[in-house]
């Protein structure tokens, strides 16, 4: 960026910020955390299928011990068993007897143990001992014990030989390969176990090296990818920066970058004694050309005014309005009068539209921005009075010149910067098709006014004095702050109409998003707000037009003011689609008792009967002005008689009408609008 104070770059569009951001990015935003997400899942997901191996393993291993050991205890007490069954052939008494049913409950529970601790396919092998257990019992304690207490050992023998002994055979064969099969299975299951401990110590760390090593890989892609990131998005700011101080058509400093390099200008030459001259130049005639050659033609003269004053003086370039450009010169002033002289012929030989230009130069006493505006524009406006295509400083006419004073520009910077304003409203009331006024306003005109101590005498001079210093836009944002906080209270099914000055609206900026986010914080939809636009917009009418439509897409409604006060609102009605005429003042007055203003009013009734528009007259301050305007077909009203401008918002109708003889209402005149939201 030139270091020259206030220099505007122009967006290189389609270059820095498309190469800024490019596919591969939205695609790295998506991959990595995918990846991440992959590469946690994997070390879970190893984690978990090893840690339930594990378990399983753990599981087999104990649950094969734990029969092996209940097969061995079983064996045990089946000898024991047997052990008891010898004695009692021996000695039988009635205690080794109660020994051996002890014993035999004991194998049983045992049994019944690894049953609880067995799969589904081991049951069988156990109920098929339980079988035989109770085979053995059943011969021991039925046969072989009643004939041991007969003494007969030749049928003790035989009974021994035939009934329990082959019994007691298979039951302890059975138990020692049932122990055998679950010792060896455990101890299978065990080096399998040990075999996965010494895989995992020796994968884990592979995994957590190559998991960290996927992790640093992805950290350094997305340290990359974030890198590309922040430098989109500088660019991205640069270039919004750069934007919102340059102006589209004619890519110079819009007026923002304006005031700031004014702003930078005034100090750097404070501080080194440097000269600076503001020079202000308006196209001659630019609305002639406009309507010749319509707008786009306009637009094209502009952009060719715009390249020569970049080649010319570059970096110190802007446009401030339709047809205004400003230049900040670190020249004396009859050096900067010679350039402008050579950048007047530069047009001439270029076939582009003769300049007016006002000329002020830095002295030890004016080193306010709003002194020098106040210095160029009265410079600017005497070269178009003396004739147009000129030069003229403003130490040419010092003597004459009518200049702000400097209470007047600190009362209205003291303003703004403290919200010193009050805010009353007039209502605008619908009249019935019998001459009755409809139960409450259609609508209320906001008004701002400077509060008493603001030190300004009414609305008329404040609103002059920001015009003339050139911040009439700050003051509309102040206006409409105070007027928007005071929507609540808002009659529902009124509308609220708004003023914007010129300034506001003759800007390359668009406004309504911005009022639009402002209407809505406020509580109102926007179609309940109805935005005034006045002839005196008509500066930079292509601007206007812009603004007007996107207003019109947001959802507001527009009102064509002061209508019949100039030939300019004829010219607005033809390029603009209103809601709402609001008919000056002078023209509702004068008609009952004029004329050609009756004929302006009948006109503009007429022109509303074809286009649906409401017709609103001002003014009205007398009954006989009321009933006159009711007769020509007007169904809405505003003044003085109706209600003046009050804090709050009246809705009784002041006074009793009768308006007799007066035409049914036209379609899409009247109450059209009333109520909707």
């Amino acid at each position: 960026m030139p270091s020259e104070p206030g220099t505007a770059v122009p967006p290189q569009r389609g270059s820095a910020v498309d190469a800024a951001l490019p596919s591969p990015q939205t695609k790295g935003r998506r991959v990595i955390p995918v990846a991440l997400a992959v590469t946690f899942l994997a070390m879970a997901l190893f984690a978990v299928l090893t840690a339930l191996q594990s378990s399983t393993l753990t599981h087999a291993v104990s649950r094969s011990v734990r029969q092996s050991d209940l097969y061995q205890k079983a064996r045990y007490w089946v000898g024991t068993e047997e052990s008891l069954e010898r004695k009692y052939r021996l000695e039988p008494g009635p205690d080794i007897l109660a020994q051996h049913a002890k014993a035999g409950r004991t194998v049983l529970m045992v049994i019944r143990a690894a049953v609880t601790n067995s799969s589904p396919d081991e049951r069988q092998g156990l109920d098929r001992l339980v079988s035989l257990h109770g085979q053995y019992v059943n011969a021991v304690h039925s046969a072989l014990f009643p004939a041991v207490r007969t003494h007969d050992a030749v049928h003790v023998n035989n009974i021994d030989r035939i009934m329990v002994d082959p019994v007691f055979t298979q039951l302890e064969t059975q138990l020692d390969a049932a122990a055998r099969t679950h010792r060896v299975a455990s101890r299978a299951q065990l080096a399998r176990l040990i075999r996965l401990q010494d895989t995992l110590a020796l994968l884990a760390p592979l995994v957590f090296l190559a998991g960290m090593g996927i992790l640093v890989l992805l950290w350094r892609l997305m340290q990359r990818h974030q890198q590309r990131l922040d430098y989109a998005t500088e660019t991205t700011m640069n270039r919004l920066r750069a934007e919102a101080i340059t102006d589209p058509l004619t890519a110079l400093g819009n007026h923002r970058s304006f005031q700031e390099g004014l702003g930078a200008a005034i100090r750097l030459g404070a501080l080194d004694g440097t000269a600076l001259t503001l020079a202000r130049l308006d196209l001659d005639e630019f609305k002639s050309i406009n309507d010749r050659g319509g707008h786009l033609h306009g637009d094209s003269v502009l952009s060719d005014v715009g390249h020569l004053l970049g080649m010319g003086f570059p970096g110190r370039s802007y446009r401030v309005g339709g047809d205004e450009f400003a230049l900040l010169l670190p020249l004396p002033s009859d050096q900067a009068r010679a350039a402008l002289d050579d950048l007047r012929t530069s047009l001439a030989a270029g076939h582009l539209p003769t300049i007016s230009v006002g000329l002020t130069t830095t002295t030890s006493g004016t080193i306010s921005p709003d002194d020098l505006h106040q210095q160029a524009d009265q410079a600017l406006r005497a070269a178009k009075r003396r004739g147009r295509n000129r030069v003229v400083t403003f130490k040419e006419i010092e003597d004459r010149a009518s200049l702000l004073g400097q209470g007047q520009v600190d009362a209205l910077r003291d303003l703004l910067s403290c919200g010193a304003l009050d805010v009353e409203f007039q209502p605008i009331w619908g009249l019935g098709g019998q001459g009755h006024a409809s139960e409450a306003p259609m609508a209320f005109e906001a008004l701002a006014r400077p509060s008493a101590d603001s030190g300004f005498r009414g609305p008329q001079e404040l609103f002059d004095v920001a015009a003339r210093v050139h911040r009439g836009a700050e003051l509309d944002r102040q206006c409409l702050h105070t007027i928007l906080a005071r929507t609540a209270e808002l009659p529902q099914g009124s509308l609220l109409f708004l003023n914007l000055s010129p300034q506001t609206l003759d800007q390359e900026t668009p406004l309504a998003e911005q009022l639009l986010r402002d209407v809505k914080a406020a509580g109102l939809p926007p179609q309940r707000v109805v935005i005034e636009i006045t002839e005196r917009s008509t500066g930079n009418l292509p601007a206007v037009l812009q603004q007007a439509a996107a207003l019109r897409a947001a959802g507001f409604r527009l009102a064509l003011d002061d209508v019949g006060a100039g030939n300019a609102g004829l010219e607005m009605l033809r390029c603009m689609p209103v809601d709402f005429v609001k008919i000056d003042r002078s023209i509702v007055v004068a008609a009952p008792m004029d004329t050609t203003s009756n004929a302006v009013l009948a006109a503009i009734m007429a022109y509303a009967r074809e286009s649906g528009v409401t017709v609103i007259v001002e003014g009205i301050e007398s009954v006989a002005s009321l009933r006159h305007a009711w007769r020509l077909g007007a169904r809405c009203a505003q003044g003085y008689l109706l209600g003046r401008p009050t804090p709050g918002f009246g809705t009784s109708f002041p006074v009793e009408l009768n308006l007799p003889g007066a035409p049914a209402p036209a379609e899409g005149v009247g109450m059209a609008h009333r109520g909707q939201s």
